[in-house]
């Protein structure tokens, strides 16, 4: 049975509107690849690639044990911080998935070890973290990656109007779209950053 499915039970972080809102992001354990360049280039693949195969070793590995619970496994995101936008190559990212409350650094040694063994993977650039984000501006973006500057200007501009700032020159990304099974037209991407009260 699974009964822990992150999508649903916060909504407003996984379905916001294709307009700006404000929404506080409570702790969340994380296991996270970092990387820079581009997110066309093979690392970033390689990245993804990793995370989901921790993520499903934990969600079909371990159901006998004691501490299991079902979960569903959450969408892929990115931490982003662009130093140049034009160059691609100086992009620095944290690619991760969120996993279920029941993780704990113990379990995710149990989780690497396993995976590790019976994949052939190496795991040692992956980590598990326990993240907060807290107060954010948030919204859904439809359509091509390379368009997110748009959704990003009403990000700005909702800021402006609600007396809040950004805290810094990183932002989120949310896949909830396979973009090698959709059109570029039909991404869906929740984009999140930190923002303070002025």
């Amino acid at each position: 049975m699974e009964n822990h499915d992150r999508k649903k039970l916060f909504k407003a972080l996984y379905s916001p509107k294709t307009e700006p809102s404000l929404v506080t992001v409570p702790p969340c354990p994380y296991i996270i690849v970092e990387g820079e360049g581009s997110p066309l280039d093979e690392a970033y693949d390689e990245a993804a690639e990793l995370l989901y195969q921790l993520s499903y070793t934990l969600k079909m590995g371990f159901k006998g044990e004691r501490w299991y619970q079902g979960f569903v496994v959450s969408p892929l995101e990115g931490v982003w911080s662009a130093i140049e936008v034009e160059n691609r190559d100086s992009w620095r990212w944290a690619s991760m998935i969120a996993q279920p409350p029941f993780i704990t650094e113990e379990i995710y040694a149990k989780v690497a070890e396993l995976c590790s063994f019976t994949k052939g993977v190496s795991v040692k650039d992956a980590r598990f973290e326990r993240l907060e984000d807290g107060l954010c501006v948030t919204m859904m973006h439809v359509g091509p990656y390379a368009q997110e500057g748009r959704s990003f200007a009403k990000m700005d501009r909702f800021c402006l109007e609600n007396k809040v700032q950004r805290l810094d020159a990183t932002h989120r990304e949310v896949y909830l779209s396979n973009p090698k099974k959709t059109e570029p037209e039909q991404l869906k991407t929740v984009l999140r950053y930190r923002v303070g009260r002025i």
